[in-house]
Order: C-alpha cells, then structure tokens, then sequence
C-alpha cells in the first residue's frame, strides 16, 4: 500500500520530477560551496566592474574610510600621547569594523542574491562571530563567519542555496568576484553532481567501476576505498541506498545515493540516482567548466558527461605558488612602483638594464644580467649598492 500524498504535495513533486527530468541529458549540479577570504580584500569590491550588470560597482560599494588623520602630540605628556594612540586605534579599528560590514553585506546581496542577518554573537567554524546567510523570503540557507583565522570571513552556502545563487548569477561571474576581485586561489569546499533518471549510473554501477579502478583520480596517487552504507526494512526493501568512495576527510569524496529514496517519492515510474562529488581546497578555476571538472575527476565521471575533462586540482604546492607570485607582486607595486618608473624613464625603458641595477648578482641564476658600466659606475661610487 503507498502512501497517498495531499494533492498540494504530489504537485510540488510532480513538478520537481519535471524539473530535474528537463535536463536529464546535460545538467551539471553545483550542490554545494564555501569559501574564505580576508576581510580586508573587500576593499577591492568597489573597483571590481560591472561584469553581468548594468550597474557601477564605484557607487554601489561604501567608500573606503580615510584613517590618515592628523595627529598632533604638541605639549601632550608621554601617558597622554599613549592613551591618545590607544584612542585613535580604537576610533579607526571601528570605522573600518562597520566599512567591513557594510561592504559585505552588499557583496552578498549584489553579487550572491542573499541577505544577512544580525550577527548570532556565536563562533562558527572557529570563527569569533556568525550570521545566518538568508534568501529574500527569510529562508535560512548557510552561514557566514567573521573574525577569525587572521581577520578573514567565511561563506557556507548549502545545496539549496546554490540553486537560488544559480538563479541570480553564473559560475563565470562568480570566479571573476572571487578570483579576480578578492584574490581566492581555492575553494574550502564545492560539491559536484550529475543526476540519472534512466538507472544506468546507480549505486551497483559504482561498486561495479569502483572494482575497475574507475574511481582513480586521473592525475594519480593511491586509489580510494569503497563503502557500501544502505540500510533495510524488516521486509527487504532500502531504507537508505547509499554508496561512498574515498573517506569524508579526502581531497576526494564521491557519494551515490537512490535521491527518489531520499526524498520520499514514492513514484513507481521514476528512477533518479544522483552521483555527487566533494571536493575540498579545489581550484577556483573549476567554476570555469563545471562539466569539465566533473569529467576530469576520474574514468567514473568521464563516463558521465559528453565532454573532454579538464584536471583541476586540489594541490597546494600549485596554489601556494600562484599565491606567493600574486603577494609579491601586490607588495613590488604598492611599495616601488613609482620609484621603478622613474628608473624606467631614466634608462629610456630598458628592461634588461633596469633588471640588471635592481636584482643581485647573486640572486640571478646562470648568466647575470649585463648592466652597462655608466650605470654601474653611479651605482658604486655614488649610491654603494652593487
């Protein structure tokens, strides 16, 4: 005997079987996605564009307060110089607490489509405080944490608030926020899923390609373990029907599961069978081709989708490099870039020799960069660096 649904909820059903059949043949899921970043870098929302809108980020974003203010010591006793400073690093620490927060709230509302809330006063994650991530109905779908791990601010967004997060924007959008504007390497986490309604990638075929090393990541390293985690009722049938390969903890952790079975659909004629992939500190560059991702993964998922894959990868040496090169070069600008331009028009744009009067000998590898002797002269006898 099936149980008998309220016409309302066999309508939300039906309509939701309509939906993820529309796009049975080509529908990559992003099912879940978080992410961390420094406060600070919201500074740079303002100059981001106007990539997938119309409007001015210039006016849209707070303006970044001036804390160069003037500070005069003139007759103040030592005590009352300190407590001065105590007092104008207080003032300024607040100012820019609420340019922060007023910044990130219209991050999340222009770029994301959410709201936040007030602050839970609670730790998140290790995070000093939290707010809940909410839609515009009020509807609770991840939560942000602020303040921790060196003043940085987390985003969890859950499965269903990517779905209302791919209604207001694009995967291509968003890597240009998050990679371009606040400098985000990798992702915390990002789940990836296909759905099949037609009963071929089910959680026996992963068992089956699991025993084919089909699970193998396709960049190499030591193959995964398999777990099968269904449950039965007294009279045979799945309660849950589940299969995991790789552990909760690894780069890499797929699960299969009957989601008509998990979502209560008691529809004799459906089969849906979703394979869903966890990816952690992956590249942000798979936001890119989420179908490319997901097929790159393994020969499992290469199966899946009708397209070549592309290797994205969790491996920190890479990011670390990216990281390390873009740091350096933001410090180079910000602190010399004037001083190397005024180098450049004295040598009349001669990289070679501009090199060559800035970087050691002993630094460079191989030959060293040839500096003609005039240059090398001034350097000696007037400025004692070489």
């Amino acid at each position: 005997m099936h149980y008998k649904y309220s016409d309302t909820a066999q309508n939300l059903i039906d309509n939701r079987i309509k939906r993820f059949k529309k796009h049975e043949s080509n529908q990559t899921i992003i099912d879940h996605l978080s992410f961390s970043f420094p406060l600070a870098d919201l500074r740079h929302c303002k100059r981001a564009g106007s990539i997938g809108s119309t409007v001015d980020t210039q006016t849209l974003f707070p303006v970044v307060p001036n804390i160069k203010e003037e500070f005069n010591t003139e007759g103040l006793t030592p005590e009352q110089v300190l407590k001065s400073l105590e007092t104008q690093k207080q003032r300024i620490n607040e100012r820019m607490s609420d340019f922060y927060i007023n910044t990130l709230r219209v991050f999340t509302r222009y770029v994301l489509g959410f709201e936040l809330s007030v602050p839970r006063d609670k730790g998140f994650h290790g995070y000093h405080n939290s707010m809940n991530l909410v839609t515009s109905e009020g509807t609770q779908i991840g939560f942000v944490g602020i303040g921790g791990q060196r003043d940085t601010v987390y985003f969890q967004i859950s499965g269903e608030g990517c779905k209302h997060l791919w209604s207001h924007t694009t995967p291509f959008i968003l890597h240009h926020w998050l990679s371009k504007v606040l400098s985000i390497s990798s992702l915390s986490r990002i789940d990836i899923a296909r759905d099949c309604f037609d009963n071929v990638f089910n959680c026996k075929a992963a068992e089956l390609n699991f025993f084919q090393k089909a699970f193998a990541r396709k960049k190499g390293g030591p193959n995964p373990t398999m777990s099968p985690r269904h449950s039965f009722t007294i009279d045979g049938k799945f309660d849950v029907e589940m299969t995991t390969v790789g552990k909760r903890t690894s780069p890499v952790y797929w699960r299969i599961y009957d989601k008509k079975l998990e979502q209560g659909i008691d529809d004799e004629s459906l089969v849906w069978y979703r394979n869903e992939v966890e990816l952690k500190k992956w590249s942000v560059d798979c936001l890119l081709d989420p179908d490319s991702t997901f097929a790159g993964i393994c020969d499992f998922s290469q199966q899946m989708i009708n397209t070549d894959g592309v290797q994205t990868s969790s491996s920190a040496k890479v990011s670390k490099a990216g990281t390390d090169l873009a740091s350096r070069v933001k410090w180079v600008r910000r602190m010399c870039g004037k001083a190397l331009a005024d180098i450049l028009e004295i040598t009349e744009g001669d990289m070679q020799t501009v090199l060559g009067l800035l970087v050691p000998d002993k630094y460079v590898t191989g030959k060293s960069l040839d500096v003609p002797n005039i240059y090398k002269h001034i350097l000696t006898e007037k400025l004692r660096v070489v």
